[in-house]
């Protein structure tokens, strides 16, 4: 997998968090590009600002498909 350094420090917290223990490897993926981004100076909450902040390898298209279609589990959240 194409990680930046700091990508596994992410991974690893929210390992600790145990976040693996629920969420699918390409969830746990988004998941660090998505905080990866939303830790970047000038974040403002747009998809566009999480993909290129955060060096995502897939089209941004792919993160609104995350959001919008995963089957999400409102009380395991």
């Amino acid at each position: 997998m194409n990680r930046l350094a700091h990508h596994q420090g992410i991974h690893k917290f929210l390992t600790m968090l145990g976040l693996a223990l629920y969420f699918s490897k390409p969830v746990m993926k988004h998941l660090v590009h998505i905080v990866d981004a939303m830790i970047t100076k000038g974040f403002s909450g747009t998809l566009t600002d999480l993909h290129h902040g955060s060096f995502h390898p897939n089209h941004r298209t792919t993160l609104s498909h995350f959001f919008t279609k995963s089957p999400w589990e409102e009380e395991t959240l």
